[in-house]
């Protein structure tokens, strides 16, 4: 690999399935930046809008029909677009920041597309954690204190949120294994193995 040439790993996760730790604790073990909730901060302020815009564009908790909707009546002074800003408009601005910090570092991002955003980048791996129902909802219940009645329905509602988003923006299919380069089920090997099974799959690919 060309020393001068970043790359970038666009992690898709469900909900429950350890992909989010398994991403990050990656990303610490390779040095590489890694973007989640942070994309929005960062979008926020090279375009100028409140965080708390971007904050509710979230992925993980509105649905395609109020992503964008919401933020309207908040623009104000700040829509340096003319009063054209629409969903398009708004995440593009998303898409361009996840572009120009591709190019800065060798960088993990999760969710929010990346992977059909830098679908043009030479180097670039997307990865797809799944895990087991019950695990997931184990997780849920164990981390957010709730019944399992009530994990499951928030994890239901989650992958169709996420779903939604995904495929409205890109060509392909949230969660398909045609979508990406790897999908692992971590309820086969567990959290740790995962992790290292995935870590060695990006040191070849990238022949780190």
């Amino acid at each position: 690999m060309d020393n001068q040439e970043t790359f970038a790993i666009c992690f898709g996760r469900e909900l429950g399935s350890g992909g989010h730790t398994i991403a990050k604790h990656i990303a610490d073990r390779l040095h590489l930046k890694f973007y989640d909730k942070e994309l929005i901060y960062i979008a926020a302020s090279k375009s100028g809008y409140s965080k708390e815009l971007f904050e509710k564009s979230d992925e993980e908790k509105s649905n395609i029909h109020t992503f964008f909707t919401n933020f309207i009546p908040f623009l104000g002074d700040t829509d340096f677009y003319g009063n054209q800003v629409d969903e398009e408009s708004l995440f593009s601005i998303l898409s361009q920041t996840i572009r120009e910090l591709s190019e800065q570092d060798n960088c993990l991002f999760i969710g929010r597309c990346a992977e059909y955003i830098l679908r043009h980048k030479p180097l670039m791996t997307s990865i797809f954690i799944s895990a087991d129902m019950q695990d997931r909802i184990d997780r849920l219940t164990e981390s957010q204190h709730i019944s399992a009645e009530h994990a499951k329905r928030v994890i239901v509602n989650n992958d169709r949120h996420r779903a939604s988003f995904h495929d409205f923006y890109s060509e392909n299919q949230w969660g398909m294994a045609s979508t990406y380069e790897l999908c692992i089920n971590s309820s086969k090997l567990g959290l740790e193995d995962t992790e290292l099974f995935i870590t060695d799959y990006i040191r070849k690919r990238f022949s780190l």
